[in-house]
């Protein structure tokens, strides 16, 4: 398990790096207020995750379990179908947002997400983090260009020459990292209607997850300044950077944790384990810390005020490295109890911001985020502990 995770984490340690590369670039050329827009934009966009991933992830867990020979690729005709609504919700979270960008988004986020998924299922992990690498080399090298060799200034003009190049590349890919031996395109009906009767409550949480992380920037993009979008848009950028590890880890845990739950080994793995994660997660959470001291005492100074914010966020991912190992819900088909948990945390946060953030300003926006957290990924872990350790139940629903 660990020399898998280690496949996926050194290529997105590249990943993020690229990221953070193109996000220096970016920096420099907007100001504060712009830089906030362009990074509303992309949580917007990213509600895209909702149209595909609950599915992909519910469709790894039968596949595992119900030992499926052949990969469906029908299953993206369900957020193709979708898309025109999602456009239309869109236009009134940004009014005037360019349809090409929403097509082109769209199109290389699902082609990317069904292509990890397949790679995944088989544990095809280098190629699995190769896809990341070439997206986030891609980004970068449009990014770079549009600003040094274009002489660019408008983020719109930016996202589209980001995703139309990343399009082309995940489209080459996709034709060169699959066999037709391995895949299967039914579209029958009564497939995907099992699939969501099976995973209702998981496909409903995966929904809610990308609904969370879009929340915080939405009400300060409604109640307060575009320099606050701006400096908040920069702790989430960190943020995210110190997320750098939940994907390998989680990636590579879906798997083994079904192969956990077959065997009703929580106990055992709990008791392996927990010393481990509790070392590697508080040395992450330093590192972090001391990482987002420097960038914004040293790095980039304009961004000062945004060091309380991250700091409070960078807690918030040392949560999720805590718990994440251990949180063995949607392994054992436990959905009902995840989905309750991200209910709560929904409501929490929106309650949270809408009552306090004009008031308090951005420290509500963290502090909401992080509470969110310790509700799903605390919680997640905390009932798994409470339903596996004494008394496994195995994988059923």
């Amino acid at each position: 398990m660990i020399k898998n995770i280690a496949k996926i984490a050194t290529s997105h340690i590249l990943v993020k790096g690229l990221g953070v590369l193109s996000i220096v670039i970016v920096l420099n050329f907007l100001s504060i207020e712009d830089f906030g827009k362009y990074s509303f934009y992309l949580v917007v966009l990213n509600l895209a995750t909702i149209l595909i991933d609950p599915y992909l992830s519910a469709y790894l867990i039968e596949f595992k379990t119900q030992n499926y020979i052949k990969y469906n690729f029908g299953l993206l005709l369900i957020p193709i179908f979708l898309v025109p609504f999602f456009y239309l919700g869109l236009t009134y979270l940004i009014p005037g947002i360019t349809l090409s960008i929403v097509l082109l988004f769209c199109g290389t986020f699902f082609i990317s997400a069904g292509l990890k998924s397949f790679l995944n299922i088989k544990e095809h992990y280098y190629y699995f983090g190769l896809v990341d690498v070439l997206r986030q080399a891609t980004l970068f090298i449009s990014t770079f260009v549009f600003f040094y060799y274009l002489d660019g200034n408008d983020y719109h003009q930016l996202l589209l020459l980001n995703y139309g190049s990343t399009l082309l590349i995940m489209s080459v890919l996709m034709i060169v990292m699959t066999k037709k031996e391995d895949l299967r395109f039914n579209i029958q009906f009564n497939e995907y209607q099992k699939l969501f009767r099976s995973s209702t409550h998981l496909i409903f949480y995966m929904s809610i997850i990308p609904l969370i992380s879009f929340i915080d920037s939405f009400f300060i993009d409604s109640y307060l300044t575009t320099r606050d979008l701006g400096m908040y848009s920069f702790s989430l950028k960190i943020y995210t950077v110190s997320l750098m590890l939940v994907v390998p880890i989680f990636t590579v845990l879906n798997i083994k944790q079904i192969e956990v739950a077959k065997q009703d080994g929580y106990s055992s793995f709990f008791k392996k384990n927990k010393q481990k994660v509790l070392f590697y997660s508080t040395l992450f959470f330093v590192l972090s810390f001391l990482f987002n001291y420097i960038l914004t005492q040293f790095i980039f100074v304009k961004y000062q005020d945004s060091f309380r914010d991250t700091s409070i966020l960078l807690f918030a991912a040392f949560i999720a490295y805590l718990t994440l190992p251990f949180s063995f819900l949607i392994a054992y088909k436990k959905y009902k109890h995840l989905l309750i948990l991200g209910i709560t945390a929904l409501f929490v946060d929106v309650f949270i911001n809408y009552f306090f953030i004009a008031r308090f300003g951005t420290l509500v926006a963290a502090l909401s985020t992080l509470i969110s957290q310790i509700i799903i990924n605390l919680g997640s872990a905390i009932y798994s502990y409470q339903l596996l350790n004494k008394k496994p139940n195995g994988i059923n629903t």
